[in-house]
């Protein structure tokens, strides 16, 4: 039962397109794939971390909300700014496009600050281990449930990576150029969603 309720759970966050998703694809389209699972990579220890920290007991913590406001105002700062640096980039995209000048540690960093900042990510964690707790008695299948929902993150994660990369050959610079300013547009969008949820938060 924990397997198939750790796979449902794990599959429904195909429906989360937030600013991981897309810095993911951006990053895939732009750098290539290792970039990509560099940076998937990052986002499944953001995850890693707040199932150790919930299993461990810190769901109060996790739910305070001094704590949710701060994360928000972290994330979208930094979300503005990745954005408006795509917004305001000079260089043309097909040089990025064939050149790894980032280190794989910094595209990994980023995808991990990136998801584990976001209070949103803690929240979906939150429900998870809820609904978890809700339908098994014996922790064992709870942590059984939620490594399999972890372990198909990533797969469905690198799966992105893999299409993205695929999609990647057919693009021409000009519309790698355009993607590239939706991204950052993307990123903005989300930046200041988080700042609002900061200042509503008080």
């Amino acid at each position: 039962m924990e397997i198939i309720t750790g796979l449902l759970l794990g599959l429904s966050t195909l429906l989360f397109m937030g600013a991981v998703f897309f810095y993911l694809i951006k990053t895939t389209i732009v750098s290539g794939k290792n970039a990509g699972a560099a940076v998937a990579t990052g986002i499944i220890l953001g995850d890693i971390i707040y199932v150790i920290l919930l299993l461990q007991g810190f769901s109060e913590i996790l739910k305070n909300e001094s704590l949710i406001k701060w994360f928000a105002l972290i994330g979208g700062i930094l979300l503005l700014t990745i954005g408006i640096s795509y917004l305001l980039k000079k260089k043309h995209i097909s040089e990025d496009k064939n050149v790894a000048t980032v280190s794989l540690w910094i595209h990994f960093t980023k995808g991990f600050v990136l998801n584990f900042i976001n209070p949103f990510v803690a929240a979906v964690w939150i429900a998870f281990l809820a609904i978890n707790e809700s339908q098994f008695v014996d922790q064992s299948a709870v942590v059984s449930s939620l490594t399999i929902t972890l372990l198909i993150i990533y797969i469905t994660d690198l799966l992105k990576v893999f299409f993205a990369e695929k999609l990647r050959r057919f693009l021409t610079p000009s519309i790698l150029k355009k993607a590239y300013r939706f991204m950052g547009i993307i990123m903005v969008l989300f930046g200041l969603k988080l700042c609002y949820h900061f200042f509503t938060l008080f």
